[in-house]
């Protein structure tokens, strides 16, 4: 039972040393999670639709998740589903995921821990599911993606290369080959220049090589969100060095394919906003 709460009997040092092992078997179930992911195609791409539904949650949280409950849609606590008038249906197994708290060090200074949270799924309360959200027309997308992207981008004719799109890093720039004419096209070249843009933000040095991969699963994660085909994105062929790491180093790579990830979307997402506040001042007019 994980609800501990002061109940006859109770016992701080065996609370404590409950939250411990919980904690302890939560951050286990994250780097288990992490080398099933990067052992499998399949597992990776099913991961990365969780992370592409989640798109404010950590690397780390959406393992959790894609582990325990992959189909979840909309994660609340007991709580919080309560204050929404929501009730959690009886026998339901909480879903663990890791809520940041801040504490005082010793010396004073302040430091970050996590601690575990019990979560439920909007399918496991009494409530009506909700519709599912429906994407904006395709063109219309492409043109809030256009819009926040984080270099500019041009249409030109990209030399020497068969390429729809391509990233420069010296010119901080996206080349969109000129005959390219089908949107859906354009949006799957671009999610995948896009990604290796954001992927280099900010960094002194990059390589396209040893940055590809990780900008494919961007790709993948970015077509999925805003219902574009994914298929063009080859998650199949696993880079050996994904295959042969640790827990550690597979958490690394997705938390850095996680931020790019936040970073893309929360840009959209105010260019969609933006598009709003000025359709709304055009109508006050």
């Amino acid at each position: 039972d994980m609800s501990y709460g002061y109940k006859k009997g109770y016992n701080p040092q065996k609370y404590a040393e409950n939250r411990k092992a919980e904690k302890e078997r939560t951050y286990q179930m994250i780097d288990d999670t992490a080398i099933e992911v990067s052992r499998s195609p399949d597992k990776l791409k099913e991961f990365l639709n969780v992370q592409a539904k989640f798109d404010m949650y950590s690397a780390a949280n959406t393992l959790l998740i894609f582990k325990q409950m992959p189909n979840a849609t909309q994660l609340k606590s007991f709580e919080d589903w309560n204050k929404d008038g929501v009730k959690v249906r009886q026998k339901q197994k909480s879903i663990a995921i890791l809520e940041p708290v801040e504490y005082t060090k010793s010396d004073g200074t302040p430091g970050l821990g996590y601690n575990v949270k019990r979560v439920f799924d909007r399918s496991q309360t009494n409530s009506k599911r909700e519709a599912v959200q429906k994407t904006d027309d395709l063109k219309h997308t492409l043109k809030n993606f256009v819009n926040a992207s984080p270099v500019e981008i041009v249409v030109g004719e990209i030399p020497n290369s068969n390429l729809g799109a391509f990233y420069n890093f010296e010119t901080q720039q996206i080349t969109l080959n000129e005959n390219l004419t089908d949107t859906k096209q354009i949006f799957e070249c671009l999610a995948q220049e896009v990604a290796f843009a954001q992927l280099a933000d900010g960094k002194k040095s990059y390589s396209r090589r040893d940055e590809g991969f990780k900008a494919v699963c961007l790709a993948y994660m970015i077509c999925t969100k805003y219902g574009v085909d994914k298929n063009a994105f080859a998650i199949e062929a696993l880079p050996d060095n994904w295959k042969k790491a640790d827990a550690k180093d597979i958490r690394r790579e997705l938390s850095s394919v996680n931020s790019a990830y936040k970073e893309i979307v929360s840009r959209v997402n105010d260019e969609i906003y933006r598009q709003r506040q000025a359709k709304s001042k055009e109508m006050e007019r």
